[in-house]
């Protein structure tokens, strides 16, 4: 049977941030059997807002749960003194690590999906430390099934020969992280061929969102990467916290100088890499990968799946022949493509399934009582509204909301029956139109807001 499930987000605008976060919010509320209210919400929960109506509280990784100003401290009263099903995902795992933990016990969380993979995760998360918790193991991000609609060009026709976006990580994530810029330095450095279309950065003004990062990637025959994570794990804070400091008196000194000095101890001990969702936005679209040596989770099979490019760049002749080699690649992402993408292994739709297995899973071990109270699917579409009052949602999002919301309290389930029509006239109101009626229609519903 399924579940009534809050799922607790902090949900980016269109355009303003990787399509990843977006990507995995929207694949939990479409994909799973059970009844999922997103809630983008940062601080106290909304007062109209009963979370013991849920069987399930789902805390998203877009909400970093040491930090109070994501969830207040009043709200980690409610979700401790929550009798259902508690879980956590958490990404960026390499920061506060004794925080997030202390917070995890705080809360009394069931269960962490982590990036850490199987061999490393109760190195981390141990029973000791957390004796309620179960870790389960998942990736960064998988193949959005919405690119698979995209129809690509043939690499022949793709006038990129290589594109790259990155960004400057701060130095005290070590090695890993900083290969991310790095990368490009060398790429420069090693290069001089002018016969290919290079379109590579990691300057901020030069990131890429939204469609805008997918028609780029489109645009390209093949893409950069590194592995994603981290390979120093900052357990206390201390280690961001000097060599901030050090930035600071001494914005001069590279990665170098700052591994020799502060992360020399650190470096390594914990394995952190995987595979980066850009990789598989890259194989939906069928854009070659080359990629740094590394282990990409187990997943991509170097010379199969992907261009290896060693890190001392001595292999940098083979990789340019092969990148000029237009038959090559093509055959290359189209044995990536069914590899990887028609296996459906790796599509979100598969993951989601994989969490409402372990939903199911634990309410069985913790012998769970479902909730007779939760909310029924029709009340948590009349409450979705209430809720949509929020700086992450658009004006007309809000307004659709209020009518609907109004339709649903005065015709109740025959306003479903209406709902396609109430969108388009809607849409047409205040979208394209933008008439002064509708104009005062907003004036009105925001004054009715404030009695």
């Amino acid at each position: 049977m399924s579940k009534s499930v809050l799922l607790i987000c902090n949900k980016p605008k269109n355009g303003k941030d990787a399509n990843t976060i977006s990507d995995h919010i929207n694949a939990i509320s479409k994909y799973s059997i059970n009844k999922i209210l997103v809630l983008s919400n940062l601080g106290e929960f909304p007062n109209l807002l009963d979370i013991n109506k849920f069987d399930v509280i789902i805390i998203h990784y877009s909400i970093c749960l040491y930090l109070d100003t994501f969830i207040s401290r009043k709200a980690k009263n409610k979700l401790r003194e929550f009798n259902g099903l508690k879980v956590v995902f958490i990404q960026d795992e390499y920061r506060q690590i004794n925080k997030t933990i202390k917070e995890l016990n705080y809360i009394r969380a069931d269960v962490l999906f982590t990036c850490f993979p199987d061999t490393e995760k109760d190195r981390i998360y141990s029973k000791d430390k957390l004796p309620r918790l179960n870790t389960y193991n998942n990736l960064t991000g998988y193949i959005p099934e919405r690119l698979l609609k995209i129809k690509t060009k043939d690499i022949k026709d793709r006038p990129i020969s290589i594109s790259y976006r990155g960004r400057k990580i701060p130095y005290w994530l070590g090695e890993l992280a900083y290969e991310k810029s790095n990368i490009v330095d060398k790429w420069k450095e090693f290069v001089l061929d002018n016969t290919l279309n290079v379109d590579i950065s990691y300057n901020e003004q030069d990131r890429i969102y939204g469609k805008k990062w997918i028609d780029f990637l489109a645009s390209s025959k093949a893409t950069l990467g590194v592995e994603s994570g981290a390979s120093v794990m900052d357990f206390t804070g201390k280690i961001e916290e000097m060599i901030r400091l050090h930035n600071i008196k001494n914005p001069e000194d590279d990665f170098p100088i700052i591994k020799k000095k502060y992360l020399f101890l650190h470096e390594g001990k914990y394995n952190l890499n995987q595979i980066s969702p850009r990789c598989f936005e890259a194989i939906a679209l069928k854009t070659a990968l080359v990629l740094y040596e590394g282990e990409y989770s187990g997943i991509l099979i170097p010379g199969k799946h992907f261009i290896m490019l060693k890190k001392d760049f001595s292999n940098i002749s083979d990789v340019l022949l092969k990148l000029k080699d237009d038959g090559f690649l093509q055959k290359m992402v189209d044995i990536t493509y069914k590899d990887i993408v028609q296996s459906t292994k790796y599509t979100y739709n598969s993951f989601i399934s994989y969490i409402d297995e372990v939903i199911l899973k634990e309410f069985s071990l913790r012998a769970i009582k479902e909730n007779i109270n939760s909310y029924s699917m029709l009340k948590l579409i009349m409450l979705k509204p209430a809720l949509f009052f929020n700086k992450n949602y658009s004006v007309f999002e809000k307004c659709f909301s209020i009518m609907y919301m109004r339709f649903l309290i005065c015709f109740r389930r025959e306003a479903i029956k209406l709902y396609k029509l109430v969108f388009f006239i809607f849409r047409v109101v205040f979208i394209f139109f933008r008439s002064p009626s509708a104009f005062f229609v907003l004036v009105k519903i925001k004054l009715n807001l404030t009695k």
